[in-house]
């Protein structure tokens, strides 16, 4: 009797340990299913991810709705120095790198705008770099090429005809900001994108109703003027910087009161001033 129950004993067991061996690989099996789910939805949602974050892009390599609006102005009435010249090509390769991937980016100079507005001298979107793709769901070289080519180069072959004075006898300054802030930084749809303002010139305004050089307005009464009314324009939502380039007589035309009155102009447009940047020379 005591031999039956020591086999029964054993038994037990041996069902014993076959039922933990059984339940040990359930486990396993379970835990390898989860893994496997997991990294099929980890590679899934990468790859939706990427695909859905690709845009398409017209031929400015520009999104139907860019994330950003940068509008350069340009007013070089006279020639640059070296000094300048090498300063202001220092500042548009760092506002060229600046654009963020889909941020779009309109270079105009100033002109009249007496019976049209201004056109562009070049638009171009960043459509990203190598840096923005995953290998695994991307093509890096071919959006690395893409910036070089579509992006990049046709910008600095614009920036290389931006430091050539103009040799204009009018600088409608105030006119030409109305402009591209009516046709780029105004645009339906765009109110909730970062937008930015940058104005390189000599910011002395010279048209026939209001010229700088002859003498600079009290800046209250002058925004307070039906003349500014006329050329005034809204650029709520706008950070500004002013890029001064200074002119060799800058000490009687260009005094600080120069400053003072265009701070108090973006002001009363509704503008954030940034920065009003000397460049060199």
């Amino acid at each position: 009797m005591a031999r039956n129950r020591e086999r029964g004993r054993s038994r037990d067991g041996r069902r014993s340990a076959a039922a933990e061996r059984a339940t040990t690989e359930g486990r396993k099996a379970t835990v390898k299913i989860i893994l496997v789910v997991a990294v099929v939805l980890l590679v899934g949602g990468a790859y939706f991810w990427a695909t859905s974050s690709r845009r398409s892009l017209d031929e400015q390599l520009c999104p139907t709705t860019p994330d950003s609006v940068t509008v350069l102005l340009v007013d070089v009435t006279d020639p640059m120095n070296m000094a300048q010249r090498q300063d202001f090509e220092n500042q548009l390769t760092k506002l060229k790198n600046s654009i963020p991937r889909y941020g779009k980016l309109i270079v105009a100079k100033v002109d009249a705008t007496g019976d049209r507005l201004l056109s562009p001298v070049i638009t171009r979107c960043n459509p990203g770099t190598a840096d923005d793709v995953s290998s695994t769901t991307g093509d890096p070289a071919a959006v690395q090429k893409q910036w070089d080519e579509g992006f990049d180069a046709p910008l600095r072959e614009a920036f290389k005809r931006l430091d050539s004075a103009t040799g204009a006898d009018k600088s409608p300054i105030l006119e030409s900001i109305q402009s591209v802030a009516l046709t780029e930084l105004q645009k339906p749809g765009q109110e909730k994108l970062p937008k930015r303002l940058i104005v390189a010139s000599d910011l002395l305004q010279n048209t026939a109703d209001l010229s700088f050089y002859r003498s600079l307005p009290d800046p209250r009464s002058f925004t307070d003027s039906p003349l500014f009314r006329r050329v005034r324009t809204d650029l709520r939502g706008v950070e500004v910087e002013l890029w001064m380039l200074e002119r060799s007589d800058a000490a009687t035309t260009q005094p600080r009161s120069l400053a003072d009155l265009w701070e108090r102009i973006i002001d009363a447009e509704g503008g954030d001033m940034r920065r009003i940047y000397n460049v060199s020379g």
